[in-house]
């Protein structure tokens, strides 16, 4: 895995702002997310890193190499988009294999081999090779485009909300299993949503991003407790809410439980409750 960092880098379409001069650096073995809306930049950044467009100023380094100028697949990237866009006439052998049976990378077959049903394995899904990617539920198709990038063991993977589609109980659930696949595999990811519960539980930083521009970027933990504005909070929580707790406890009614800063999403069962700073 590699480091990535992103300088300064605007990027405009017909004259309209997509990014305006960010900065973003991604240490190596590092889980960033990007929080946004809809339209706030997160996609055009992901394509500039991958090269599938090209900045109008700053550059892009991949473990310290300038690539601004770089074709994509000479930056050793893997893309995850938000659509599985798997072959439906392949099965998931042969979907997974597909980028190592490139000309470019003329891997032996036998390695293809063991390194797919290496990722199927970490996927749960090596019961499945043989299927067409058609017989498949949605989480099995989201595992198989999960997995047709791990085989390739690139520098970064950037990740395009690949879990939107899906169903509340099967994002939780694969909400867990990618974030113990990086774990397991030390991979460096860029991630981009729109859920915060998706940034919260699973990136080690997270970087929130409002037209086009970088607002915040640290723990979960800095950011939902120290937001640097109204935005920011807004995007993480309930800003008037947590004001509130902090302005009773500023005046001697109430402390505020160490649970109550955390998100819905990572508090601790039921059984913190208020108490008076009084006792």
């Amino acid at each position: 895995m590699a480091e990535v960092e992103i300088r300064a880098v605007s990027k405009a379409f017909k004259g309209t702002p997509a990014i305006s001069d960010l900065s973003l650096k991604v240490e190596d073995g590092e889980f960033v997310a990007l929080l946004g809306p809809t339209g706030a930049g997160k996609t055009t950044t992901l394509r500039l890193v991958a090269g599938l467009e090209a900045p109008d100023s700053g550059s892009v380094r991949i473990n310290g190499r300038d690539v601004t100028g770089d074709a994509p697949a000479d930056r050793d990237v893997a893309f995850v988009f938000q659509q599985y866009s798997l072959y439906p006439h392949l099965t998931v052998f042969e979907n997974m294999a597909f980028a190592l049976r490139a000309p470019i990378r003329r891997v032996p077959e036998a390695d293809i081999r063991r390194k797919v049903e290496e990722v199927a394995r970490l996927l749960h899904i090596e019961t499945k090779l043989q299927n067409k990617a058609t017989q498949l539920s949605g989480g099995q198709m989201q595992r198989v485009a999960i997995g047709r990038a791990l085989v390739r063991s690139p520098s970064i993977y950037l990740m395009d909300e690949p879990l939107s589609s899906l169903d509340a109980k099967l994002r939780g659930e694969m909400r867990l299993e990618l974030k113990r696949i990086q774990t397991d595999l030390g991979a460096t990811i860029l991630y981009v949503t729109h859920d915060q519960t998706e940034a919260m539980t699973m990136a080690s930083r997270i970087g929130v991003i409002e037209a086009g521009r970088l607002m915040q970027i640290g723990t979960p933990r800095e950011i939902y407790e120290n937001p640097i504005n109204a935005h920011v909070a807004a995007r993480l929580g309930q800003p008037a809410r947590r004001a509130t707790a902090r302005s009773w406890k500023a005046a001697g009614g109430f402390a505020e439980p160490a649970c109550w800063r955390l998100p819905r999403c990572c508090r601790p069962a039921p059984g913190c409750r208020r108490r008076s700073s009084a006792g």
